[in-house]
């Protein structure tokens, strides 16, 4: 569930907020699956905004991924333009571990899409949920994902929805032999120029949102902070904190988080380290991406010499 926040929030009450949990889509029929130089194959996924689609290229015949919105949001200004600002972002980064949005437009029934390179794989979410990942997998995938969101941030990005399904895990070798992956869905996500401390839109997942990111002021470390929530859920199966929107927001912005080896005994006392250092309530002291990525691999390096050694 993604949050949308129309009022500035205050820990310290019980403010209201809008949450804005979009009915999953349906495929679309025959007028809204005409797009000019594609063809609609078959529906991949479905989600709050809308579905993705396979889809063909007539010309080269190459695969791609259609995501179109659900025709009931189609006139909505806001949700189109967080749809079109996708391939905007896309356009200003490119990265192996960062989904590539290839254009946009309008079907011949009026209804935003965008084209995406076709991913052969399956989300985080769905990888974590079959069962407990290993440590040393964790650290090669997440070691990708943070190269990914390190170039978002050299670019002046921020993605302000790191969770595990936001990251596509591919049917092919990536880092140190794991999946290659890569950070996907750019709905939420802001230029750092373009955004206006404590009047930003709040926008994210509750389960991940950093403490700034409540009061409209996201940052780089802001991500850094979602991506250890992700980091600690992959370990331990559980969220960093759990309960209803208030009791969320409330112990984001004031609760110290919990350890991850509290719940997963073998969780390497750096890892475990880094991962406080990443939820730490003041975005000044959290470890920037290039530091947590240089951190990881250093840590998976160690590790991989000594299953060697031993």
């Amino acid at each position: 569930m993604v949050v949308l926040v129309t009022e500035k929030l205050d820990p310290a009450t019980s403010s209201t907020c809008q949450i804005i949990e979009l009915p999953v889509s349906r495929r679309p029929d025959s007028a809204t699956s005409e797009i000019e130089g594609f063809e609609v194959l078959a529906p991949i996924a479905r989600g709050g905004m809308g579905g993705v689609y396979l889809g063909s290229d007539r010309r080269s015949g190459e695969k791609v991924a259609l995501k179109l919105l659900d025709p009931r949001y189609a006139r909505s200004e806001d949700i189109v333009a967080r749809l079109f600002a996708e391939e905007r972002i896309s356009a200003a980064v490119h990265h192996d571990n960062l989904l590539e949005v290839r254009g946009c437009g309008y079907t011949t029934a009026n209804i935003p899409y965008l084209v995406l390179e076709y991913l052969d794989g399956e989300n985080l979410g769905e990888l974590a949920e079959r069962g407990r990942m290993e440590i040393d997998a964790i650290i090669g995938i997440c070691t990708q994902i943070g190269h990914g969101l390190e170039a978002l941030h050299a670019a002046g990005i921020v993605h302000c929805d790191v969770k595990p399904d936001n990251i596509f895990v591919l049917y092919e070798d990536g880092y140190g032999g794991w999946p290659r992956v890569k950070v996907i869905d750019y709905g939420v996500s802001q230029f750092v120029s373009e955004i206006v401390p404590n009047e930003a839109t709040i926008a994210g997942t509750p389960a991940c949102m950093a403490p700034e990111q409540w009061l409209g002021a996201p940052c780089t470390k802001s991500d850094v902070y979602g991506f250890g929530c992700m980091m600690f859920e992959l370990l331990t199966g559980d969220s960093v904190f759990a309960g209803s929107l208030p009791e969320m927001m409330l112990a984001h912005t004031r609760n110290h988080p919990p350890r991850a080896s509290w719940l997963r005994s073998d969780c390497p006392t750096e890892l475990e380290r880094l991962i406080l250092r990443m939820l730490a309530k003041d975005p000044g002291l959290r470890p920037t991406m290039t530091e947590v990525v240089d951190q990881l691999a250093e840590l998976l390096g160690h590790r991989l010499e000594i299953a060697k050694t031993g």
